[in-house]
């Protein structure tokens, strides 16, 4: 059984609150990926990438314009794909121009993570970043969610990708399910001696979700 990461488990637990219905468009996605069986709601999903192994329903490369409609689908999903395409900013666009009005825009992308090409990894965002693309694009109802529990959670993952994956699986069951309950104790530490700390200032990643 492969390991889970502490950002794979945070982004399945804030993508488990979001529930879509009609037609949605899947950028970058795979149709095996595991994030779909998070999602609640009756939904048919269109996968564009343009690796074959994935099984795309559209075959294309995300760094161009992409082969739809204008207002062709009810939401459209950029999960971990963001980070990944140079032309991020034409792809969040293409995004909003893609989903009808009163849609919405659901992306998650890594913060304090690892490289991890695939095959490139260009960018990292941070929440202010990601808010003001959002707006640039014209959504309205924007909802930034952290992923993570703070600095405890962040030193765990940069150290996670050091070591052999037995020894990953052993880490995880013995100290991996206890890591937000030590950051709540970072909290409590940090109020008492007066730090300016939130939990936030440390997140592996971020979902947000807009609305056109």
């Amino acid at each position: 059984m492969k390991t889970p990461t502490l950002l794979r488990l945070a982004e399945h637990e804030a993508l488990s609150h979001i529930t879509l219905s009609g037609s949605v468009l899947d950028l970058g996605g795979d149709t095996h990926a595991e994030y779909r069986d998070y999602i609640k709601g009756d939904y048919q999903v269109t996968s564009v990438n343009m690796d074959p192994s994935t099984a795309p329903d559209i075959m294309h490369d995300l760094e161009t314009p992409l082969p739809v409609a204008d207002a062709s689908y009810d939401h459209v999903l950029l999960i971990n794909v963001l980070e990944h395409v140079y032309e991020y900013r034409q792809l969040l666009t293409e995004a909003f121009r893609a989903v009808r009005p009163g849609g919405t825009v659901t992306v998650v992308v890594p913060f304090l993570f690892p490289i991890h090409r695939d095959p490139h990894d260009f960018w990292r965002f941070t929440d202010e970043t990601l808010e003001r693309e959002y707006t640039r694009a014209g959504a309205s109802e924007i909802r930034i969610t952290p992923l993570g529990s703070g600095v405890f959670a962040a030193r765990y993952v940069m150290l996670d990708r050091l070591l052999p994956g037995l020894v990953r699986a052993l880490k995880y069951q013995l100290l991996g399910r206890f890591v937000p309950l030590f950051d709540r104790v970072f909290v409590t530490l940090a109020q008492k001696l007066g730090k300016k700390y939130h939990p936030s200032d440390y997140a592996l990643g971020y979902c947000i979700t807009g609305t056109r």
